[in-house]
């Protein structure tokens, strides 16, 4: 059925662990530093999550370490899928515990408890990481509560789904279906 459909699949995903080794759990900026980095393979923009759920992604790169920023930072913003409606909106973190559901049209009835995953949609996560649950609906908006527990990340597992292509600059022009400029 594959062959008959040129069924192109995913890439399979690459995974490296690292720990936690410093925090800055400040009012301006939500992230972690972690002992893996370029040397083991480890990108900017991959997936980092943890036993309970999506931690955020890998925000600067270096030799031996890595930055990744949390989905509650005010610069996260991620695709997800809310409830069994699977209605499609974004997380945004604004530096609270509880980030908020954006862009969720206002017909969509979404409840305490709904769970929200990751959609895939732009590619850089996959679809059904666990994020988290509704907390509220009310005049504030809809907040999530993460599945993560803040103050006990201790080793983050580095997840590379083959976004490279995604999230680098382009290099010039697109070339036409011809092969020209």
């Amino acid at each position: 059925l594959r062959d008959m459909l040129n069924y192109v699949p995913d890439p399979s995903a690459r995974y490296i662990t690292g720990r936690v080794i410093a925090a800055s759990p400040g009012p301006f900026v939500r992230s972690v530093l972690v002992n893996v980095g370029a040397r083991d393979g480890v990108g900017k923009g991959q997936a980092t999550v943890n036993g309970q759920g999506l931690v955020g992604r890998v925000a600067e790169v270096g030799h031996r370490s890595a930055r990744v920023l949390l989905i509650t930072d005010l610069n996260s913003r991620i695709p997800v899928v809310v409830g069994s409606s699977r209605e499609r909106a974004i997380l945004a973190g604004d530096n609270s515990d509880r980030p908020e559901i954006l862009y969720l049209p206002a017909e969509v009835q979404v409840s305490p408890g709904d769970r929200v995953v990751t959609s895939g949609h732009g590619g850089v996560f996959a679809p059904g990481l666990p994020i988290g649950v509704v907390a509220a609906v009310g005049d504030d908006g809809v907040r999530v509560q993460p599945f993560v527990d803040w103050d006990r990340l201790e080793y983050l597992r580095l997840i590379d789904f083959g976004a490279d292509d995604l999230l680098s600059a382009p290099q010039g022009p697109p070339e036409d279906a011809e092969g020209g400029r």
